[in-house]
């Protein structure tokens, strides 16, 4: 009895190891066990040498004229590749016959090149069948759960946009994936009274567990420049059918109201936002929303409180704006205390003396511009992601920013979490964090956008900043250090790009790490300007090679939920390695301007081979956790939260 109990007792052990994974929630729903080999890569401890190599060329950029200020990224068809969106932000219709290439949808072929589906995709066609639909720029995710992506397109119309001779009526609408890559329109009215609507962000998230995607959208001014024109951002509750219902009624804790007196310093005004986001910044695993404001205005923190509603926290939690409102060296207000009037009175005292002309400069107003309200950041976005490797979610916030503001404007900055909302966020100085870059005389911060990831797969996040449309502005690639802080190797990586703009992370090549995707900017771009040997003929977008990533051990996870979202929007991802834990969250579309990354969940873990266990927090209803203690690196991890894990070797899951 002895000896046999020992056999069973060896042969469970064979088997466990051998195994695809185990779960350790209640029940046993993986597939067929079969051995896996294990595959380890033995790179010394990160970070590693970051070489980028610019394939646009292979790829058929230039042919299809794939031209684009912003990307984004989906698998519009299915085939695990993922697709292409570019744009150059119009609000005009493009014309199938004679292209002016406002737009281009473009199907990934490998990783090899791309194919032009813009116009047979059915995407850019309207309720009469004509294609060319205008198209300021396009989000995805899977709003009807069948496991294909769906399309929000968005056409910014402010109040300049309807006067104008050239608008033909063109509204944001939502598509639905046929299954195909080739999208129909849902019909009807789509969520505001106003079609019309200048939509400068949308985010996709399940704010409330039920399983069907949530949709938030930020609004800019309606009048460029009038603070009372601007609209409430709006929450919208999913229907699963490619529809949506307002929810912000009066009860939902997002709601704000046309700025005045009253209601300015506690911020529940309507803001002219730029960029929104959506992640669990305090831990509960309930989607917090985050708003990004220009015109120096608040940026928002909505915290959700699990139960439908949120509170407003962007005040106290510091993340409205920074601390620094000494306005002293705005040259605004320094033109102000130039007048005779008004030079020699204490509230002039502060005033460090213009250093331009003041002839005709008439932009301060005392009472107003001296306010906490207006002396944030023209706030492009937020990346949110664990950048000091603690397990929970920190912030970068994208700011633009130019010298003759002064120091009160907000630059662009690394905000760590410890221990939010119990503790207020905290903002690390440029020394603190090594995200700087030298400003010397008339310097601009063009800072439009970027995106976190792993690029060098050393466990480490580095971020991507797309900064634009003023002389001599670049991308920047901070890439994380042994220490924790960031140094800029975008140029020694070649990964650096001038009047960058817009941009995604994806894996186009499907060998385990994250190239890049850029788009530029032609606005201010003159003859004279110091980069302008580097304009090239059109703005082509940059797809860059990542050389290097693919040398160090990673997790790479295709997820997909079940009685969560099917796109699994809003999971945590918790992956326990050599002693350590790598955290990610599965996040929609962000930022100015719909940034969207590849869906692909790539967790690097440098010089560590053996995973301990991988838990994944899923956005549902019981706020199901799901463990998996037998887990393989250098394989694409095929999770669902329904059937469980699979490995596969990557050559085979993505048919190479």
């Amino acid at each position: 009895m002895k000896k046999t109990a020992v056999l069973i007792l060896l042969l469970a052990l064979i088997f466990a190891a051998c195994g695809n994974g185990s779960k350790t929630e209640t029940g046993d729903n993986q597939p067929e066990e079969e051995v896996i080999e294990p595959i380890c890569l033995t790179p010394q401890a990160g970070p590693y040498t970051l070489k980028f190599t610019d394939i646009s060329e292979e790829m058929g950029v230039q042919q299809l004229n794939a031209l684009g200020t912003q990307i984004t990224i989906a698998d519009i068809d299915g085939d695990r590749w993922p697709d292409v969106y570019t744009t150059l932000a119009s609000k005009t219709r493009e014309d199938q016959n004679e292209p002016k290439n406002l737009y281009k949808l473009l199907k990934n072929i490998k990783g090899k090149n791309f194919e032009d589906v813009t116009f047979s995709s059915g995407l850019f066609t309207d309720k009469n069948g004509t294609n060319g639909l205008a198209s300021t720029y396009v989000v995805f995710a899977d709003m009807n759960n069948d496991g294909y992506q769906d399309a929000f397109n968005v056409v910014y119309v402010d109040s300049d946009t309807l006067s104008s001779d050239s608008f033909q009526e063109d509204y944001s609408r939502v598509y639905l994936n046929n299954g195909d890559g080739t999208f129909k329109y849902v019909g009807g009215d789509f969520v505001l009274n106003d079609m019309f609507s200048a939509i400068a962000g949308a985010t996709f998230l399940d704010y409330d567990h039920d399983g069907v995607i949530d949709l938030f959208i930020g609004r800019q001014y309606n009048s460029y420049g009038s603070l009372t024109s601007c609209e409430q951002d709006t929450l919208m509750k999913g229907l699963g059918n490619g529809k949506f219902n307002n929810i912000v009624d009066g009860t939902s804790g997002l709601e704000t109201e046309k700025f005045n007196e009253e209601n300015a310093l506690t911020g529940k005004f309507n803001k002219p936002t730029w960029g929104v986001s959506a992640c669990d910044v305090d831990g509960d695993g309930f989607a917090d929303i985050l708003t990004s404001s220009y015109g120096r205005s608040y940026n928002m923190l909505y915290r959700n409180k699990g139960d439908g509603t949120f509170e407003d926290l962007s005040i106290s939690s510091g993340f409205a704006h920074d601390d620094n409102e000494n306005y002293g060296d705005d040259q605004f207000f320094a033109c102000y205390c130039e007048d005779e009037s008004n030079k020699e009175t204490d509230y002039c005292s502060i005033s460090t003396g213009a250093v331009i002309s003041c002839d005709g400069v008439n932009g301060w107003d005392p009472g107003f511009s001296d306010q906490p309200y207006r002396l944030g950041g023209n706030s492009a976005g937020t990346l949110c992601g664990d950048f000091d490797g603690d397990g929970d979610t920190d912030l970068f916030q994208i700011e633009l920013a130019h010298w003759h503001i002064g120091q009160a404007s907000d630059k662009s900055q690394l905000i760590i979490n410890d221990g939010f909302a119990e503790k207020p966020l905290r903002r690390l100085s440029e020394e603190e964090s090594g995200i700087t870059r030298k400003r010397t005389g008339s310097w601009n911060d063009g800072d439009l956008g970027g995106f976190t990831a792993d690029l060098d797969n050393d466990g480490k996040l580095d971020i991507y900043i797309l900064s634009s449309d003023y002389p001599g502005t670049k991308s920047m690639l901070f890439q994380q250090q042994a220490d924790g802080k960031f140094a800029d190797t975008a140029k020694d990586a070649k990964a650096q790009v001038a009047r960058a703009h817009g941009g995604a992370f994806v894996d186009i090549d499907r060998d385990g790490d994250y190239d890049i995707i850029v788009g530029t900017s032609f606005m201010r771009w003159g003859t004279n300007d110091s980069d302008s040997k580097e304009k090239p003929e059109k703005q082509w977008i940059k797809v860059l090679r990542n050389d290097t990533g693919q040398n160090a051990n990673k997790v790479i996870i295709d997820i997909t939920g079940s009685t969560a979202n099917r796109d699994a929007i809003g999971a945590k991802i918790i992956v326990k390695a050599g002693g350590k834990q790598f955290v990610r969250e599965v996040q929609g579309a962000y930022g100015l301007n719909g940034f969207q990354n590849d869906h692909l969940q790539i967790i690097g873990l440098g010089d560590i081979c053996e995973v301990e266990e991988i838990e994944i927090r899923w956005p549902d209803k019981e706020n199901s956790v799901t463990k998996y203690d037998k887990v393989y690196a250098n394989y694409v991890l095929e999770i669902n939260q329904e059937t469980g894990l699979k490995h596969h070797k990557i050559e085979e899951y993505f048919g190479k």
